[in-house]
């Protein structure tokens, strides 16, 4: 039997699909799974057995000619955008299960309610008390990615990664490299072992960093996120602002501290169903604009000013107990 699944979308996401990913191939153990997303869901996955074959979309042509090798049994649509309904227009299958809204409905703009994993998953045709039993077995229900266990930072110290960024978009989301390096002053005078990670957007940040502080670990922007899931799984602590690599952290069971600025706190990991602990702060109440969800800020991005080193600092020596 052969299998597609189509999915794109952020970082974040992408994390959070693994519960119906690896629930597919749970029930689906033999059957020859192919995943159709972005560049970012391959580097995200193609270590887990969740998926026997990627199609990475970079334009229409190739994604159709990649789809149409194979005859497949059963498609999962579990983006459900114009993108992922015009291209399995193309794909040769016999039955397809929309996470959200179908074709149809899609051009209709009607809005739709997202499936559960569990819909998702008896519309496939599999048995509803199965899934039942399955979907309320306490093993499956915390997003957790697996990855192997390599040993990239040699120390006897507790350690801390960090990330000072976050995506391209999302500038309002910065605490500011000055805040990291007060920080990072801090950990290293109490005897943590602080690691960077992130990508070209954070190389002169870091550069900064190792300036100051040779003996800190630089990867940034010499990983996949296969490496960086491999990095963050040694952590003791992860902390970074809200983007995708805080639900990287949490989701390989690494305790995590997001800092929030232009963002709402309900979209930190410690409300998702990850293991660990999870930490976050907030800008000041003070602060009536936040959250503005604004990419840019407008003002002097007085939500992440009012967040102190001393108060970042607080949380870690919080988790530090339970690690």
């Amino acid at each position: 039997m052969n299998i597609l699944i189509t999915r794109f979308s952020s970082l974040g996401d992408l994390v959070t699909l693994s519960l119906i990913l690896r629930a597919i191939r749970y029930f689906y153990p033999k059957h020859n799974i192919t995943f159709l997303t972005s560049n970012i869901g391959k580097e995200l996955y193609q270590d887990t057995d969740f998926a026997d074959n990627y199609i990475v979309h970079k334009n229409y042509l190739q994604s159709i000619k990649e789809i149409r090798k194979y005859k497949y049994n059963i498609v999962f649509n579990l983006h459900c955008n114009s993108l992922s309904h015009f291209l399995l227009l193309f794909a040769k299958k016999q039955k397809t299960v929309n996470s959200a809204a179908n074709l149809l409905q899609k051009l209709l703009h009607i809005k739709v309610t997202v499936n559960s994993i569990k819909n998702t998953l008896i519309q496939s045709g599999l048995n509803e008390y199965t899934v039942d039993k399955y979907i309320n077995n306490e093993n499956y229900k915390n997003i957790y990615l697996p990855t192997k266990e390599t040993q990239l930072i040699k120390t006897n110290k507790k350690v801390i990664v960090i990330s000072t960024g976050s995506s391209e978009k999302w500038q309002s989301k910065q605490w500011g490299i000055n805040n990291y390096i007060n920080l990072i002053e801090k950990l290293i005078l109490n005897n943590f072992k602080v690691v960077l990670v992130g990508t070209k957007l954070e190389l002169n940040d870091a550069n900064k960093v190792v300036q100051k502080f040779p003996n800190v670990i630089n990867f940034v922007n010499k990983t996949d996120l296969t490496g960086l899931k491999q990095i963050i799984k040694q952590a003791d602590i992860y902390i970074g602002n809200d983007s995708g690599p805080s639900h990287i952290a949490a989701s390989v069971g690494t305790s995590t501290i997001t800092i929030f600025g232009s963002t709402d706190i309900k979209h930190c990991v410690k409300f998702e169903k990850y293991i660990g602990k999870h930490l976050y702060i907030k800008p000041s109440e003070d602060i009536k604009c936040h959250p503005c969800y604004k990419s840019i800020c407008p003002t002097k991005h007085e939500c992440m000013e009012s967040i102190t080193t001393s108060q970042v600092y607080d949380l870690v020596q919080e988790l530090k107990g339970s690690i």
